[in-house]
């Protein structure tokens, strides 16, 4: 596994994340940057140590192993006001070697995404629709908990601007057990994201 040590330039608040990646207290119809965070969000701030991290190797921390399968970007576009919205689906395996349930969605700030320099949140209801349109009725994106020596595979989607050139995929493995200290990070290009397979319905049907 190649990891690239390097000062980390995230310095991260916890509330922030919590906020920023959570889909709760976005508009359906936005793209939102995260770059409006509030005072209160900047307030608990943790600096984490990064790493840089490649497409199918493992990486790992206090007991927690994950994989990025995949990284696929959707051919669907949309106009959302003066901007195209696309969307890109990671794919992840996750291994819970700990003895604690782990949490592993955006609420946990385990993930979060930047695009071209700007992090954004996920847009939760319309994405969360488009993932179910991509890979069907049930797809796992991890809502609930993985329990000790559990190992489960899912998605992890974001909404971007249709014109990024890199996104990078933030990830904390141990974020679901409270600690924020290690971070990995997945980048890739537009053109090295792979193709998305043909949606199980088409998203133009669901319009």
């Amino acid at each position: 596994m190649k990891l690239y040590r390097k000062p980390c330039s995230l310095l991260l608040a916890i509330p922030f994340l919590l906020t920023a990646v959570g889909c709760g207290s976005q508009s359906e119809g936005t793209v939102r940057s995260v770059s409006d965070q509030t005072e209160t969000e900047e307030a608990t701030q943790q600096v984490a140590t990064c790493f840089t991290a490649q497409l199918g190797e493992e990486v790992s921390q206090s007991g927690v192993r994950a994989t990025l399968d995949h990284a696929y970007l959707s051919s669907y576009t949309f106009n959302d006001g003066e901007q195209d919205v696309g969307f890109i689906f990671y794919q992840i395996t996750i291994s819970n070697d700990t003895e604690e349930s782990l949490s592993a969605n955006f609420l946990s700030g385990t993930f979060y995404m930047v695009a071209d320099g700007e992090a954004f949140a996920c847009s939760g209801l319309r994405s969360g629709r488009m993932l179910t349109l991509q890979f069907g009725d049930d797809p796992e994106y991890f809502v609930d908990d993985i329990e000790p020596g559990e190992m489960r595979q899912g998605y992890v989607y974001m909404e971007v601007p249709a014109d990024f050139e890199m996104a990078k995929l933030i990830y904390y493995p141990a974020a679901g057990i409270g600690d924020y200290s290690t971070a990995y990070s997945f980048e890739l290009t537009h053109d090295e994201m792979e193709a998305a397979p043909d949606p199980v319905t088409p998203f133009e049907d669901a319009e």
